[in-house]
């Protein structure tokens, strides 16, 4: 439930509320899809980390939703469900715990984003792909906080 007065037709709390500004949902669609379509980041580590924002910020539509890529790509719904034991769980690959550690920290403080964290990201990713992946987590951050913002979680 949203309290803004209006809004557009859409799949999910984000696609009704952007419906409203197809000028800014059309160019956000095209950037986001960029790193699914062409496998800037392995889709299973993307979408690991997006749900791992959303449970850091709280964002039930979020959480509630797996991107076809990473499902496709091997996602398993253990996964999925128990992102939040990352550092512990057995089904997560110690290249998925260096991506899912770095997405925690980014959510909960970019600046705390130290040597180890950084290095363990670095041993697991080359470089392109660690700037893919922080592009990706400022998208996924940002726009769970709008729909937070909006009330449309």
């Amino acid at each position: 439930m949203t309290w803004l007065p209006e809004h557009a037709d859409g799949g999910t709390p984000l696609d009704r509320v952007l419906g409203l500004r197809p000028d800014l949902a059309g160019p956000y669609r095209e950037f986001i899809d960029i790193f699914w379509r062409d496998r800037l980041v392995d889709p299973v580590v993307l979408d690991l980390c997006r749900l791992r924002v959303a449970q850091l910020l709280g964002c039930l539509a979020e959480l509630g939703m797996r991107t076809p890529e990473a499902v496709a790509a091997g996602l398993t719904e253990e996964q999925a469900t128990r992102v939040a034991a990352w550092p512990t769980a057995e089904c997560f690959t110690d290249s998925q715990r260096a991506a899912l550690a770095f997405a925690e920290q980014f959510v909960i403080d970019p600046h705390g984003i130290a040597g180890p964290i950084r290095d363990d990201l670095r041993e697991h990713y080359p470089l392109p792909e660690v700037v893919a992946l922080t592009e990706a987590l400022a998208l996924f951050d940002g726009f769970q906080r709008l729909q937070l913002v909006l009330g449309d979680d």
